[in-house]
């Protein structure tokens, strides 16, 4: 297979730099890093880079709800995005660049050319050092990032990263980015010390982590909703979607994912992905053909598959 139809994703790890992937034919999707520098803030950074618009065209990406809300940044041809809940469907905004929090259902990213695409998990206990105040704004909706920062500034980000020869200069950019535009915290501490011990242990039930926290449960919940825009119970079982997806992305079976996780059982997990998410979790990691690598979805939240 010649370099010239491999596709190639790069993903920011950590201390240890970028890693690349390279499949023929196949893309097996991301595995999970965290950028160094913003670490406090961001739990992932990926670069999608299909440079061949046949390609890119043959695959769709495929996002799930997460706990934390999204930065995409595209650096090519916009991608379309379709956001679907069983036999419900709509088309999202045109936003090249923009910042959301998926909470219910399946967007199904369908390239238009050549993909170029940054994507920014951010930390939810720490988000609003760069989005602001509440979550609830971008439940299901995607902002664009020139309505959340200075005019011009995300332009010469996008200029930037267009004109980067690799994926670490990539990051780099996108990280002087992040710090430039960090700021004092509107957010409630108490919730954002739930979000963060929710994410850690998902099987919480709200009366343990309000005992926990030394606050009534009626007060948890009320700042938690004001904070994040849904219930705690609500975030906690997102949470363990992504778990979930994590633990079965490394090689699992399914009923060794659904305890790590913090499902009772295999059967509560698979309700718990058709209530949220819409589809069973073995639509959104399928075994590995021939023609594709081994599938290592985004920690809880993305997926790719060749279109058929």
């Amino acid at each position: 297979m010649s370099p010239s139809v491999r596709m190639k994703m790069r993903m920011h790890v950590g201390g240890r730099g970028v890693r690349t992937l390279a499949h023929p034919l196949g893309f097996g999707g991301p595995v999970g890093g965290t950028p160094s520098v913003v670490a406090g803030i961001v739990d992932q950074m990926s670069d999608w880079d299909i440079s061949s618009p046949d390609q890119a065209c043959a695959f769709n990406l495929r996002v799930i709800p997460g706990t934390g809300p999204v930065i995409l940044i595209q650096y090519r041809t916009p991608p379309s995005m379709t956001w679907q809940f069983g036999a419900r469907s709509a088309r999202h905004p045109d936003h090249p660049h923009c910042a959301t929090k998926l909470q219910t259902g399946l967007v199904t990213v369908q390239p238009r050319g050549p993909l170029g695409t940054i994507s920014v998990r951010l930390r939810p206990e720490a988000a609003a050092h760069l989005l602001g105040g509440s979550m609830q704004p971008f439940l299901d909706a995607q902002i664009g990032l020139d309505d959340l920062f200075r005019p011009g500034e995300v332009s010469l980000l996008v200029e930037m990263i267009a004109e980067a020869q690799t994926s670490a200069e990539r990051f780099a950019r996108v990280e002087q980015f992040l710090l430039a535009n960090l700021h004092a915290s509107r957010a409630d501490p108490l919730a954002c010390r739930a979000a963060a011990m929710l994410r850690r242990t998902p099987h919480l039930r709200v009366r343990q982590l309000a005992d926990r926290l030394d606050v009534s449960e009626r007060n948890l919940s009320r700042r938690f909703d004001a904070m994040f825009g849904m219930g705690a119970k609500q975030f906690s079982r997102i949470a363990r979607l992504e778990r979930a997806m994590t633990v079965r992305g490394q090689g699992a079976t399914w009923a060794h994912t659904a305890y790590e996780a913090g499902f009772s059982d295999q059967a509560h997990m698979i309700k718990d992905f058709a209530e949220i998410v819409g589809v069973p979790p073995a639509e959104l990691v399928r075994p590995s053909s021939p023609m594709s690598a081994p599938r290592t979805p985004m920690r809880g939240s993305l997926d790719i598959s060749k279109r058929r």
